[in-house]
């Protein structure tokens, strides 16, 4: 398989991740309603309780540090963020469903798009990690751009990024790591005609030349 031939399938895997992940962006606003509902559903699950008690507090203890490095006096409370710089503080209440699940399960349906190809397991175990971690920092930025926004600019700026600019973050950081892995972290498996273009050749007419020769040398 040539190097063009797989660019070329690597490119039509990259045209169907952009394809997918832009028409699922362009549903969710439609979607919103039932989100809400599921949400309500979903919420009564002992996994939303684990997750609300624990993994939102410690995103929200990552935020605070990141607004105290930035110069914006915050303290938490649980999933609470208070923004204490004014004379009153904000409550910012950070929620099951505003860690950014939706972008794990995203990236979820692109992995496995992705990795169809006969990439190496350590590529694709790469692959996957960067996947994850960018994907955990995005959502870091989607929740500490829109505090900084209700800080400095206000709470109707803060909801337009929330709700509609958050998910063209995440579909633009979905563009760039799917560029990246096709372009530096991928490696295809060696295939049979690679390893016999790499192997070292051995003349038929040099084996057959000593046969003769050795011959001719025992005849004399």
């Amino acid at each position: 398989m040539s190097d063009k031939i797989i660019q070329r399938a690597q490119g039509k895997v990259f045209q169907r991740i952009i394809i997918v992940a832009s028409v699922t962006f362009i549903i969710l606003p439609f979607v919103t309603t039932f989100n809400e509902f599921l949400t309500k559903v979903v919420e009564s699950f002992q996994l939303v309780a684990l997750i609300q008690g624990f993994i939102a507090p410690f995103i929200v203890r990552i935020v605070a540090v990141l607004l105290k490095t930035l110069g914006v006096p915050a303290s938490i409370n649980g999933s609470n963020l208070y923004l204490t710089g004014a004379w009153i503080p904000l409550r910012i209440y950070i929620n099951w469903n505003c860690i950014g699940w939706q972008s794990f399960v995203l990236l979820a349906f692109t992995l496995l798009t992705g990795l169809q190809g006969p990439y190496t397991r350590r590529s694709k175990l790469m692959t996957v990690l960067i996947g994850l971690e960018g994907t955990f920092l995005i959502n870091i930025l989607r929740i500490l751009i829109p505090t900084l926004l209700a800080h400095n600019s206000g709470y109707l700026q803060a909801i337009i990024f929330h709700d509609y600019l958050g998910t063209l973050f995440t579909l633009l950081w979905m563009g760039v790591f799917w560029n990246y892995a096709f372009e530096n972290l991928l490696l295809r498996k060696p295939t049979e005609k690679d390893e016999e273009d790499t192997a070292p050749t051995v003349s038929k007419r040099g084996i057959f030349d000593d046969i003769i020769n050795g011959e001719i040398g025992r005849e004399k």
